[in-house]
């Protein structure tokens, strides 16, 4: 009986260790589009994003399946981009995409992230605002996507889901 209480305490004690050095990456890590929950229509294919936070915002380097039709809809701009960087604290980043030159500004509050952005088009202006979030067991995140065309054309909108790999 005293030995199997001794290897429960010593079971506690490196449960207990464990719990203590496990830290909280916020949104720094790989990221997968989750395969439970249903994806909007058009989604990127094969979505795999690695986020790299620092103290001056986060590096997104993705990866996906290209569209078949070889175009990326003007809703998923910025998330199907090889890299892209965002500042945490309010101050306009630019980012290249392919053609298009992409100006946002992004506030980090907790576990969550806004951000506004404006993308230059042939013919005219795309505004996009997105937000990130995790879950409170830090496995889970949502990107809920927002974008407008400054032709007049239908706001668009999406939420994609991804599980931390």
């Amino acid at each position: 009986m005293r030995r199997n209480v001794v290897h429960l305490s010593g079971l506690f004690f490196m449960l207990f260790a464990i719990v203590l050095q496990a830290k909280d990456d916020g949104f720094s890590g790989k990221w997968v589009l989750d395969k439970k929950n249903n994806q909007p229509d058009g989604c990127p294919k094969k979505l795999e994003t690695a986020i790299k936070q620092d103290d001056s915002g986060l590096t997104f380097e993705s990866r996906f399946q290209e569209p078949d039709t070889g175009v990326v809809p003007l809703l998923y701009l910025g998330i199907m981009a090889t890299k892209i960087r965002l500042s945490s604290d309010g101050h306009e980043q630019q980012n290249t995409i392919g053609p298009f030159q992409m100006a946002s500004k992004s506030t980090m509050d907790g576990k969550q992230i806004q951000t506004e952005w404006t993308a230059a088009i042939e013919g005219g202006q795309v505004q996009g605002h997105w937000t990130h979030s995790l879950s409170d067991d830090g496995k889970h995140m949502t990107w809920e996507i927002t974008e407008t065309a400054s032709d007049g054309g239908p706001q668009r909108q999406a939420t994609l889901y991804f599980v931390r790999k």
